[in-house]
């Protein structure tokens, strides 16, 4: 009931404040970059009403989205109801505290070259530096199935340009953390172009890399694996019939009584029956599951100097040229040098070569970390069972082998209408396994040809021996698209659909639908 009169309260005052609502589209979540303020008085209320599938369910979905902004202050929300086949509402969206939060799509306030700016909410593109820490990160990778509420501070100083800026992606749990010190320390002499060269320090890290699992019963089991996820005592369950392996006579559901040489338990409910009953058919050779515990988090801490010196500043041409240095806590670094950024025309660009040692990869907050920064694996244990363990992505650096090469960045914007990005790293080294990347989308808007408003698709590859064209679904790509159609003046037909890929098997093949997280969206977007 609460949740329902929470949409009441909020749909009511902003069915008045409506009416100086732009018509603008509600932007994709993963791939959009932030927008720019205007100093206007802006209200509007957006949403969604159709269907949506999160962990395999297909849901009835009513999303509301208010949203204010009054000049660089922002304000939205997230009011959303799954509605399971059944008819009831899907309960792990209401049943906490934190849930609550979680109904804060936004909060911000000003940019980030002003004195003062902060955001709290959904952060879908966080950059540190010139990308060696964290190159476009997001913290909604998970959205909707999971909502992280994250946030920036940052401040601005005229003294010598000094300023600082602090991250987390998610207020309640503070596991993925950045921050960075910034200065201009020749901006006293006030010599041309000098005058503005910066230089800043850059620190990330993620306290715990197998937060992405809850533990809720606090047992070091993590829920993705573990049979009994509320009870602390019990783990394991072979056969998947609901017992306890370490209460269950019949641990591989065969039939009969194991051997109380393999199952204790069977001797604690029939004392001595391997000695009385010397020739009963006992289960013997038993394939028991076993798993890895973790009690204790994991952290891993990169971190960067980086500097920016402008040549060429004016309206119709930009240039500057950039350089940045990192290192991974007890493992290898990088250097990016030389590096140069232009704007000119209708292209933006970026060309910079690098250098990196053994055991470093670039970016290593990526825009799939959240997804990649720890697996599921299941092998075959000693019994012939399955053992269930998480891999990191840290665990893939001792692999990482030196390199060096050029990263490329491409951005163009034909009169509006169509939007082209690609960007490439491609790499070489002797005994590197890895170093090639591809980012791509393509995004046309075509206003109001047939009231297609907006179609567009992302696609990308990410450290891998090479880029692959034929198996384009891997375990390092990442693919979605987005379609709006135009029903009428303040209303439009979305459809969403996001691919991440784990190759839970290490086959080096993606198949079946345990190792193809997608997420599908199909409903109508409104402005009032």
């Amino acid at each position: 009931m609460k949740q329902y009169l929470i949409i009441i309260l909020l749909f009511l005052p902003v069915l008045f404040w409506a009416q100086g609502a732009e018509n603008a589209i509600p932007g994709d979540p993963f791939f959009e970059d932030e927008a720019e303020y205007s100093d206007s008085l802006k209200y509007g209320m957006g949403g969604v009403i159709g269907a949506i599938t999160v962990d395999g369910v297909t849901y009835s979905q009513v999303r509301m989205r208010p949203e204010i902004n009054i000049g660089k202050f922002g304000f939205g929300l997230d009011i959303d109801l799954l509605i399971n086949p059944d008819g009831s509402i899907r309960k792990e969206d209401w049943d906490d505290w934190r849930d609550y939060v979680n109904k804060i799509f936004f909060i911000r306030f000003a940019q980030k070259r002003d004195p003062l700016f902060f955001k709290v909410g959904c952060i879908p593109d966080y950059t540190l530096g010139h990308g060696l820490i964290f190159d476009h990160y997001s913290n909604m990778l998970r959205y909707p199935a999971e909502k992280n509420v994250g946030t920036y501070f940052g401040i601005n100083t005229p003294l010598s340009g000094a300023g600082f800026e602090v991250y987390t992606h998610n207020v309640h749990r503070n596991e993925i953390l950045a921050g960075r010190v910034h200065v201009n320390p020749l901006y006293y002499t006030k010599a041309p172009l000098l005058e503005k060269f910066k230089v800043g320090f850059n620190v990330g890290m993620d306290r715990n890399q197998y937060g992405k699992y809850p533990d809720r019963d606090g047992d070091g089991i993590v829920d993705v694996y573990d049979k009994f996820p509320n009870n602390s005592s019990y783990y394991l369950d072979t056969d998947n019939d609901g017992i306890p392996d370490d209460l269950d006579t019949d641990i591989s559901g065969i039939g009969g009584l194991d051997h109380p040489d393999e199952n204790p338990y069977v001797d604690q409910q029939f004392p001595g029956i391997a000695t009385s009953y010397p020739n009963f058919q006992f289960n013997t050779g038993i394939a028991k599951d076993t798993a890895q515990e973790y009690p204790n988090w994991k952290k891993l801490t990169v971190y960067s100097v980086d500097y920016t010196l402008p040549l060429i500043d004016n309206d119709a041409f930009y240039l500057d040229h950039y350089g940045e240095y990192a290192a991974i806590d007890k493992y290898g670094s990088g250097i990016v040098f030389p590096g140069f950024s232009s704007k000119f025309f209708i292209f933006e660009a970026k060309l910079e070569f690098r250098n990196f040692t053994d055991q470093f990869i670039p970016g290593y907050f990526d825009r799939l970390y959240e997804e990649q920064r720890s697996e599921v694996m299941i092998t075959t244990n000693a019994t012939g069972g399955n053992h269930y363990s998480l891999t990191t992505k840290e665990d893939f650096l001792v692999n990482a082998k030196s390199s060096l090469g050029w990263l490329g960045y491409l951005r163009a914007n034909l009169f509006d209408l169509v939007f082209l990005k690609v960007a490439f790293q491609d790499m070489y080294g002797d005994q590197m396994n890895t170093g090639k990347s591809l980012w791509s989308s393509l995004t046309a808007n075509p206003r109001n040809i047939l009231n297609l408003k907006e179609a567009g698709v992302f696609y990308s590859q990410t450290n891998v021996p090479y880029i692959d064209f034929v198996n384009f679904r891997n375990n390092q790509s990442h693919i979605s698209g987005r379609l709006v159609y135009g029903l009428s003046q303040g209303a439009n037909l979305v459809g969403r659909y996001s691919e991440i890929y784990t190759d839970i098997n290490g086959d080096g093949k993606i198949k079946g639908k345990d190792e193809v997280q997608s997420s599908f969206s199909f409903g109508v977007e409104f402005q009032l």
